[in-house]
């Protein structure tokens, strides 16, 4: 019976196919955005100091953290007696030195209308000049006290050298202060600033960045601001300011520096980053903006002209996508990055075009020319 038994047809193995999601290379133009996130900062901020020894007899309302003051407002008051009492002294020594000028000045000339008479040798002239020059020498040397001992009273005072806020405040009335001692600090806030992380990639849409400081305020690039506050985003516009000095020497990315146009202002509503403010809509809740707030910032790069996106699952190492052709085969294709964020990429119009149907599934194993199956499509949403 095994001997003659029946033996079963022979058929090849099935072949397996594996089954892929596909999307569509969208066709877009125009100047892509470049993106980042920072915290906001000052542009300007200023550390006040005590510059002389003295008693604390006057601290602003305002010189709390905080605060908002105004250009010239007087801060800080230093007991201005001593130097008052100084100055006058100074007064009174210059006045000597002026006097005893005065008659060294009068015996040159009374000495040198002795000479011409013959009366006096040369000798005498001689002494009595010296005497006038060390006189002048010291009536010099009192002004010069005179000017530091005003100066010193001067210093009493501490006025704000902007309008500004403060961000924190050490002394208060009663406090005895010594030369160099910090008070507070304060910063400049009509003009903030955020500093944000760039790769050369994005640093390249931006065109030529370093020179935006020297452009003119119109012609500046553009860029915003958005920070969330209460589960909702709030925007101010803002511009390229600077590029920094140096790379950042752990991620080697560039450091740019956008300010914000109108730091007082409150912030007008916005759906999203990068988003347009919502028109219409009221600010009363929008917030200030606050230095050491955490920031996105969106910066408009240069027009590129005609290019390309696709889902950032179609983009593979190496920056490759696997194209599928009519016959449902995957073609390896490299391509040329110009932006990517979480959800798309762009890349250059090369070799792609809009409509052709690129490979966002994973597979373990591609090869050139390998069959695949198609699932259902699906749609892209218009954030993408």
């Amino acid at each position: 019976m095994q001997k003659f038994k029946p033996t079963p047809a022979a058929r090849p193995a099935d072949k397996q196919v594996p089954l892929v999601r596909v999307e569509a290379v969208e066709a877009r133009s125009g100047a892509l955005v470049a993106s980042g996130n920072g915290t906001v900062r000052p542009r300007a901020e200023v550390v006040l100091a005590a510059e002389l020894s003295g008693r604390v007899v006057h601290v602003s309302s305002n010189l709390v953290s905080g605060g908002a003051f105004g250009a010239g407002e007087l801060l800080v008051r230093v007991d201005a007696e001593p130097f008052n009492a100084a100055l006058a002294q100074a007064l009174a020594d210059g006045a000597s030195a002026r006097a005893a000028l005065f008659l060294a000045e009068q015996t040159v000339q009374r000495t040198q209308e002795l000479i011409a008479k013959e009366f006096l040798s040369r000798q005498a002239l001689d002494e009595r000049l010296a005497a006038r020059d060390q006189a002048k020498a010291a009536s010099d040397r009192a002004e010069a006290v005179v000017a530091q001992r005003r100066l010193d009273l001067a210093r009493t005072e501490i006025r704000a050298p902007f309008s500004g806020r403060v961000l924190s405040e050490k002394t208060d009335a009663g406090d005895t202060v010594q030369p160099g001692k910090e008070l507070a600090r304060i910063f400049d806030a009509r003009e903030l600033e955020v500093s944000v992380s760039l790769s050369d990639r994005d640093m390249a849409l931006l065109g030529d960045a370093w020179t935006a400081r020297s452009a003119a305020p119109g012609k500046s690039q553009r860029a915003a601001v958005y920070v969330e506050h209460g589960g909702l985003w709030y925007r101010w516009a803002a511009r390229i300011d600077r590029v920094e000095a140096s790379l950042d020497s752990l991620t080697r990315t560039f450091n740019l520096v956008v300010r914000v146009q109108d730091a007082t202002a409150r912030g007008t509503r916005a759906t999203a980053p990068g988003a347009q403010p919502i028109a219409g809509r009221a600010n009363g809740s929008a917030p200030p903006l606050l230095v050491g707030m955490f920031a996105r910032v969106e910066i408009e790069g240069s027009d590129r002209g005609p290019y390309l996106t696709v889902p950032r699952a179609a983009l593979r190492d190496g920056n490759r996508v696997w194209l599928l052709d009519a016959n449902s085969a995957i073609s390896i294709r490299s391509v040329r990055v110009l932006r990517e964020d979480d959800r798309s990429v762009a890349i250059a119009a090369e070799g792609l075009g809009e409509g052709d149907r690129v490979v966002v599934s994973a597979l373990p194993v591609v090869t050139e020319g390998m069959q695949v199956r198609v699932s259902e499509p699906r749609a892209r949403s218009a954030s993408q």
